[in-house]
């Protein structure tokens, strides 16, 4: 029996995705890349945005007409009903585990519902990485109630996976090859709240782990992340972390992140960075804006510009504002779409601009970089903070000092001065 598995969304639904295919492989399954070669097929949605939903919609129409499909995902738990004149059988976040049962079920023309709230510790599925990257949930779901978001209807309150699992995970893929590590969640800075632990101190435990190797640290809201800053400055110093952060602000104006239910400030988010930034030399801050939320006027929009231009970040995800059904934003009045689209484009042309004075700044400089990723044209690096350089003439895993000698809006352009050696583990390592 083969079955052919397609993934959107986080790196948390890849991690789910591995999951998925480990299981189905020891059920004697075999995986192909094609879905027209598949006798069963599983679709693991995401739907954080309307667009996605469209899409999602519209791969589950295609994809149905090779085999009998498995709805899986956020969308499968949080508008399943949308899905089912394609599939019969719908498989949550939390209930993964079950995917051997449903994709019998769906094999059988059953209908059947696997939409349970379960706990399942997903650090402990021992799989291989991705390529050069080890991907770790560490928690799922979040404590936030954020009036805009279908995220939390589909994953559910936070839920943190043990830490002794999690190192054990890390250890796993190293042994695998893997040079990368990264920690995901719906919001990282949450970890261990529900059961006396932190984040920091996970970050300091995986990076006592033996080898040369990165952590990256997935998104982390604000809120979460303020009360242990100090204590996540201090992990964030060992070589092995990328100086990174993911932080979404959201907006510029303090009332739309109150009706956002976001449970911080704008003073509060730009002293968070100022700190960030005084203690950890050549950090790379990413951050979310979401443009048009339905409270938003003139004003709250021009902070939100105002914002960008104080904060000069490295990378910024734009979306516009969406309703999505089941919260509490979506009963508010829409603004016209020509306003949210003027704003959009307003707010775009900021950031591409902003972008590149960014990365003006690198020229020259000559930084260590893990090559980690083939592409067409090319391979791509990462710096000690995270930033993208593409390269010529390297080796996958392997660290090299590299000057930076022209960018672009996305990345950075390097030419290699020396090469260091080889990431990754390099010993024998026991974790009794």
């Amino acid at each position: 029996m083969r079955f052919y598995i397609e993934t959107y969304g986080c790196s948390m639904n890849r991690s789910d995705s591995q999951i998925m295919e480990k299981l189905l492989e020891e059920a004697g399954l075999i995986r192909v890349n094609d879905p027209r070669e598949a006798d069963v097929i599983v679709l693991n949605t995401c739907n954080v945005k309307t667009p996605t939903e469209q899409r999602m919609i519209q791969r589950a129409r295609e994809l149905s007409k090779y085999a009998p499909l498995v709805v899986a995902g956020c969308m499968a738990k949080s508008q399943g009903y949308k899905l089912k004149d394609f599939s019969k059988v719908l498989v949550a976040p939390r209930e993964i585990d079950k995917i051997v049962e449903a994709v019998n079920s769906a094999i059988a023309g059953r209908r059947a519902e696997f939409l349970e709230w379960r706990f399942i510790d997903k650090s402990s599925y021992l799989r291989d990485p991705l390529e050069l990257v080890g991907i770790i949930p560490i928690a799922e779901g979040c404590m936030g109630a954020c009036t805009y978001c279908i995220t939390r209807l589909a994953r559910g309150g936070l839920t943190s996976f043990p830490k002794r699992n999690i190192l054990r995970l890390a250890e796993h893929f190293l042994r695998k090859g893997a040079v990368e590590l990264w920690l995901t969640s719906e919001d990282t800075a949450a970890y261990g709240r529900d059961m006396g632990e932190n984040l920091a101190n996970l970050i300091m435990d995986l990076s006592d782990l033996p080898g040369d190797f990165r952590i990256r640290v997935g998104m982390m809201t604000p809120s979460s992340a303020l009360p242990i800053l100090s204590e996540l400055i201090g992990a964030y110093r060992s070589r092995k972390v990328y100086k990174f952060f993911h932080l979404p602000v959201q907006s510029g104006s303090d009332r739309v992140l109150e009706d956002m239910g976001r449970n911080y400030t704008v003073d509060q988010f730009l002293s968070m960075v100022d700190f960030i930034r005084k203690e950890l030399s050549d950090v790379s801050i990413a951050t979310d804006i979401i443009v048009g939320f339905p409270t938003e006027d003139e004003e709250d929009f021009e902070s939100t510009l105002a914002i960008l231009e104080r904060l000069k970040p490295d990378v910024v995800n734009v979306s516009k504002f969406g309703a999505r059904p089941g919260t509490k934003a979506a009963s508010m009045r829409k603004l016209p779409d020509a306003i949210v689209s003027r704003r959009s484009k307003e707010v775009n042309e900021l950031v591409e601009r902003i972008k590149e004075e960014v990365n003006e700044r690198y020229l020259g400089r000559e930084l260590e970089v893990l090559v980690s990723e083939k592409g067409e044209k090319g391979f791509q690096g990462r710096t000690n903070s995270y930033k993208p350089v593409a390269l010529r003439e390297v080796k996958l895993g392997h660290f090299y000092l590299v000057e930076i000698v022209d960018f672009r809006a996305n990345y950075l352009i390097g030419e290699v001065k020396e090469e260091l050696g080889k990431a990754g583990l390099q010993i024998e390592l026991k974790l009794t």
